[in-house]
């Protein structure tokens, strides 16, 4: 029985996770579940049968390991993944769930495939854990190396140049800087071209605009340069911050340098680092929060005494205040975070802790609100919180169009174009519908608009489903890069024509700006690197991240991660399928939440 057990079920097992990772992801309704195998798996390549020898190999050494450290959580881990597998492959090829739920036949199929990718998620996570477990001793103490004195001492002053110098070529290549759609229209509203609206944050337009107006002096190029040249600094000062942060946390040498490379060449921070888009600077102070953030969470759980406390806490309402200011959804991952931050805080000081939140709340009302109201701005548009349940709506209307009653018709048709958003509607990027929306729809609408969808959701519940899997499965699929919009920003809106009210082009030739182009999508397509650029990867990493505190039964370690596990729930709620920039404040979090993860230790309440 012992040798069945190491030798015939770890086969079987690899054989099942082979025809997994060969499956093509087709659906013919009326097959037979012959011809359907036939149709799904392609093995008969020489890659096929070198993954299968070597899974079978793979599985039968770590077998009897792998009995040993599993646990429930590296299970339930494993079944969300093949979930998040299944699902990815099932839209990404099909734009449907037909692969899982077409017929029968098809279930049986998907089920298969389910268990192969469960059981290489389950050995991989469980050997994965118990390697942690094993090897912090030598990670957790400090490698010494021959760094420079200077290096040392200054080490905050070293990560800013290093990370500058590696992001000049994405500034130098596209001189003066580019201007994406989102930027050129803040610039447009500090102006009054447009409205000043709060659907980007006017105070972060108002910054935008009070430095283009300097640059303007010169000209319309270098005002737009300014902008860049002072986002390129702050973003960069954020990182070598962070990287100074997480040394001065104790970090490994190797640790630390592939914190600062990982800043440094990953194509998205040098890439938003070239542009006026809100985007680049929110992941940047956003991502200094979260290290000040669990700067004071280490400092409670190794009983140091914070002789700055108060220091500390007027520098996170500051750095706090920046986050709330440059993006609207930025105050509502800030607020739940530090609530939780009681947590990881001795008693006598909570009360600070409730201050500080307290203090960004008003402040934040004041400043978005009451001020804002005072100086006329806009409020944003409701449609950007709306895009689910309309994403729902349009597709339900294209499936099902004859099944839609005279009520639930008008209901729709006070808040969206009940004639247009069928035929508008795109299953990954939500923005042409919410175009149809009627800003002059009162609450009243709305309200009605919602026991709509509700209706509609009773007698059709599986298109809202299909619809809210097919606008966000980039964000848990790290197998598939999002075309709905592009992940970086490399353009000027309306160039090489001057862009409205203003002069602003590229003075590098097209051929030279293209190498830095090319380079930054060259990591979309290479094997390993496109899923560093992929949103899904740092969603894994942050689940992995807490599988691994459950796995220790250090579960309050769990909720100092709740400001980058709100992004993803932003980032699920967004217009567009596995957008990289929505996803771009987790990802610069996420050096922070490995940290975190491998090193954090429980204590006793102080």
């Amino acid at each position: 029985m012992n040798k069945f057990k190491q030798t015939y079920i770890p086969i079987f097992a690899g054989i099942l996770t082979s025809f997994s990772l060969c499956l093509n992801v087709v659906f013919t309704s009326n097959s037979s579940i012959k011809e359907m195998f036939r149709e799904e798996i392609n093995g008969i390549g020489i890659s096929e049968l070198i993954t299968l020898i070597a899974i079978v190999i793979f599985y039968q050494k770590v077998w009897y390991i792998f009995l040993t450290c599993s646990k429930i959580i590296t299970h339930i881990l494993s079944g969300i993944f093949a979930s998040f597998m299944l699902i990815g492959l099932s839209y990404s090829k099909l734009v449907t769930w037909d692969f899982i739920f077409g017929n029968i036949r098809q279930f049986i199929i998907a089920c298969i495939f389910f268990g192969g990718y469960f059981l290489l998620f389950d050995i991989c996570l469980s050997l994965l854990y118990r390697f942690c477990l094993s090897n912090m001793d030598k990670y957790t103490a400090q490698i010494k190396k021959r760094v420079p004195l200077f290096i040392e001492q200054h080490y905050a002053i070293f990560a800013f140049v290093f990370i500058s110098i590696c992001w000049l070529p994405y500034l130098l290549f596209n001189l003066p800087g580019s201007v994406p759609h989102d930027g050129y229209r803040q610039i447009n509203m500090f102006y009054n071209i447009e409205p000043l609206s709060n659907h980007h944050p006017w105070v972060l337009t108002e910054f935008f605009g009070f430095i283009m107006e300097l640059g303007r002096t010169v000209s319309d190029n270098f005002g737009a340069f300014l902008i860049v040249l002072v986002l390129f600094v702050i973003e960069a000062f954020c990182y070598a911050i962070i990287c100074n942060k997480i040394k001065a946390w104790s970090a490994s040498f190797a640790f630390n340098a592939l914190v600062l490379i990982f800043f440094a060449l990953l194509p998205v921070f040098g890439a938003y680092a070239q542009a006026i888009i809100k985007d680049g600077i929110f992941t940047a102070v956003f991502s200094l929060f979260f290290v000040y953030y669990i700067d004071l969470c280490l400092a409670y759980i190794r009983k140091k005494e914070i002789n700055d406390f108060y220091k500390k806490l007027i520098i996170l309402f500051f750095i706090e205040m920046c986050v709330c200011l440059t993006r609207n959804n930025g105050f509502h991952m800030i607020i739940p975070a530090d609530l939780l931050l009681l947590f990881f805080t001795v008693k006598k000081k909570r009360r600070y802790i409730l201050l500080l939140s307290f203090c960004v709340l008003i402040s934040y009302y004041l400043v978005d609100n009451k001020l804002a109201t005072y100086l006329g701005v806009e409020p944003g548009s409701q449609r950007e919180m709306l895009s689910i349940p309309f994403q729902q709506t349009a597709r339900y209307l294209k499936e099902y169009p004859d099944d839609v009653s005279d009520a639930e018709e008008k209901a729709i048709n006070n808040v969206l174009s009940y004639s247009t958003i069928a035929e508008k509607y795109t299953p990954e990027i939500s923005d042409p519908v919410k175009s149809t929306y009627k800003d002059e729809a009162t609450n009243e609408e709305l309200i009605s608009y919602f026991k709509a969808w509700f209706t509609m959701f009773l007698k059709h519940p599986d298109v809202y489903f299909e619809a809210t899997f097919n606008n966000t499965y980039g964000y848990y699929y790290p197998f598939h890069n999002c075309d709905a919009l592009g992940a970086y920003q490399f353009y000027i809106k309306g160039e090489p024509i001057a862009t409205g009210e203003f002069d602003i082009h590229y003075i590098i030739p097209k051929n030279v700006q293209s190498i830095i182009v090319t380079y930054a999508e060259l990591w979309r397509k290479i094997p390993g690197l496109s899923q560093l650029i992929n949103p899904a990867t740092y969603t894994w990493i942050l689940l992995i991240g807490i599988g691994y505190l459950c796995y220790q039964k250090k579960y309050k370690g769990i909720v100092a991660l709740v400001a980058p596990f709100l992004n993803i729930l932003v980032c699920i709620a967004s217009p567009v399928n596995g957008l990289l920039r929505y996803s771009f404040p987790l990802i610069g979090c996420t050096p922070i939440i490995i940290y975190w993860c491998l090193f954090y230790k429980e204590t006793k309440s102080n």
